[in-house]
């Protein structure tokens, strides 16, 4: 059973500068950008529309970038396909084990606490239900496990497993609730990145378990359909 990444399944070094310097421009400038744009516009878009153009952009950015590093990856997960199973079984189980008792203490410390990204998603899926599905289930996690997985993961993984994780996973964390941390408390904050480990320890072992992108890939899809599904 594979236990390392090997470097097949790794992006080359001009992937890696080309992903980092786009993932800065696209963390800082775009989101600005784009609402500076849209505001110009004579019919500004609605935001689950210019939150879709911002995932159409990320993902035909990261399919540039990294074209060698999915194509190596497609080849490694069809070559060994008991592999990717397995890592996607077991990252799944996990990770809604992990959730639970996560839950379960997020519930102890702040009974109702609202995780605001998880609400802005919701409004927008009311504005456009299709629009965020296809952003979400289809486009982010090519776009995201490339980034935390495939760059950040990867690149501490040779130097230190310990660092990779760690650093994979509050990173993952705190992107995803960067843009509202203002609405949070203190305890909150810690709170909402207490949610986001358990995706970002599961998705990080389910690659070295496969030794494919595609596993954390096909598990972080799942777990975003699973979500949507459950919206009324």
């Amino acid at each position: 059973m594979t236990k390392r990444i090997s470097a097949r399944s790794c992006p080359s070094s001009q992937e890696t500068v080309c992903g980092f310097c786009y993932f800065a421009f696209q963390l800082l400038l775009l989101p600005e950008l784009l609402t500076l744009l849209n505001a110009r516009l004579s019919s500004p878009l609605r935001e689950s529309e210019l939150n879709f153009v911002f995932y159409i952009i990320n993902f035909i950015a990261v399919l540039v970038i990294f074209h060698e590093f999915l194509s190596s990856a497609a080849t490694q997960a069809l070559r060994h396909p008991a592999y990717l199973c397995q890592a996607i079984i077991l990252g799944l189980a996990a990770y809604y084990a992990c959730m639970l008792a996560v839950n379960w203490v997020i519930g102890l410390l702040i009974p109702g606490f609202a995780n605001y990204n998880d609400s802005a998603l919701a409004a927008m899926g009311k504005e456009s239900r299709l629009l965020v599905f296809i952003g979400t289930v289809l486009l982010v996690p090519t776009v995201e496990e490339c980034v935390f997985r495939g760059l950040i993961f990867r690149n501490l993984y040779g130097k230190s497993h310990w660092a990779a994780y760690i650093v994979s996973m509050l990173a993952f964390a705190f992107v995803h609730i960067l843009g509202y941390a203002r609405q949070y408390t203190p305890l909150e904050i810690l709170m909402a990145v207490l949610q986001y480990l358990p995706a970002g320890l599961c998705l990080a072992w389910s690659y070295t378990k496969a030794d494919t992108i595609f596993a954390p890939i096909a598990i972080h899809a799942t777990v975003n359909f699973i979500t949507l599904s459950s919206w009324r």
